[in-house]
């Protein structure tokens, strides 16, 4: 706007000075009309910049503006996208800590392939850091019932009914948690020499978990050298 209200003032006062020369015989017409005719192309020239300056100008903004209403249904379609997986993750969610079966070693390495998968994809859809730590927690949780689970398996096989049966009772049932059944076992069986290879592997795998929440692989030279003994 501001080069054609330019244009146009200057080429007013233009034809105005050349006509004026022209009618004082300053000038003759050929170079009147020579003048006339420069002035029209200045006139032209200037304006058709402007008006490709202009042109360009708004094929950008279209340009901006599409980008812009792109960037805004992808950010829709992730949104949703974030909705949907949510819904699905807290059912699946829901599911695995209601889950009662009896868990295998398969099942446990299974579930943890499943978390890093999930918390991958949950990190590159831009979630939450807190509902990533409650999917980590889940998860985990249910690997640690099953290592605990071992655990009292493998000790009370280790230990005997009897023998296992009075270390529960040396506290009331409603005092014991995970944690201090664990510390209060390994003191346990370190004083009274009962610890042996299969169950001391299992406390490894149980507080490296807990620690990293990293699964060492199940060891199988215990079971090995049991059978052999039983063999003998």
């Amino acid at each position: 706007m501001g080069i054609t209200l330019f244009v146009l003032l200057f080429s007013i006062g233009m034809m105005v000075l050349l006509a004026t020369l022209l009618k004082i015989e300053k000038i003759q017409a050929p170079i009147f009309a020579a003048g006339v005719a420069l002035l029209v192309v200045f006139d032209f020239s200037l304006l058709s910049l402007d008006k490709i300056y202009f042109l360009h100008q708004e094929q950008d903004q279209t340009f901006l503006d599409n980008q812009q209403a792109y960037d805004e249904r992808i950010s829709a379609q992730l949104e949703l996208y974030k909705n949907l997986t949510n819904i699905q993750l807290g059912i699946a969610l829901q599911a695995l800590s209601q889950n009662t079966k009896q868990q295998t070693e398969e099942d446990i390495q299974q579930k943890l392939v499943w978390r890093d998968q999930l918390l991958l994809q949950m990190n590159t859809l831009g979630f939450e850091e807190s509902n990533m730590l409650d999917v980590n927690e889940k998860i985990n949780s249910s690997v640690l019932k099953y290592l605990m689970e071992s655990l009292n398996k493998q000790v009370r096989q280790t230990l005997g009914h009897r023998i296992y049966s009075e270390f529960v009772r040396t506290r009331p049932r409603s005092e014991w948690t995970d944690e201090l059944f664990v510390k209060e076992l390994t003191l346990y069986l370190n004083k009274q020499q009962l610890m042996d290879k299969k169950t001391e592997y299992n406390l490894k795998r149980l507080n490296e978990f807990k620690t990293s929440g990293v699964l060492i692989p199940q060891d199988i030279q215990p079971k090995s050298q049991d059978s052999a003994a039983k063999g003998n």
